[in-house]
């Protein structure tokens, strides 16, 4: 029974200093400005998000089947794919101003620092 205890107080110490590390949070780097912000902490465009919920509403039996977003119309507006993601800073500048280059609000943001 001792041996039992003394193995949860070292699994608990183990697993508290791996949340407190934030190791337990998977991170995703935002493809603007390449700062790693946590998976659920991170946007796509809106009509990447748009067909991802009608998706999920015709596998559900919900809605007929979205047509394929349009990865050169969203490149033409944004300049970037169904495959980035952005943190909540570049999100907001990307879908308020529209366009932006790559890598500009990184160096807005570290004006800012």
């Amino acid at each position: 029974m001792e041996k039992d205890n003394k193995i949860n107080v070292e699994v608990e110490k183990i697993v508290g200093e791996i949340k407190e590390a934030g190791l337990d949070v998977p991170k995703i780097k935002c493809s603007i400005c390449g700062r790693e912000t946590p998976a659920h902490e991170v946007y796509a465009l809106p009509e990447v998000w748009r067909h991802a919920r009608q998706m999920a509403l015709y596998m559900l039996g919900k809605a007929p089947k979205p047509e394929p977003v349009d990865e050169q119309a969203l490149a033409e507006k944004y300049g970037y794919t169904i495959h980035d993601v952005f943190c909540t800073d570049c999100w907001l500048d990307l879908i308020l101003d529209g366009r932006q280059e790559k890598g500009q609000s990184y160096l807005m943001y570290e004006e800012k620092r």
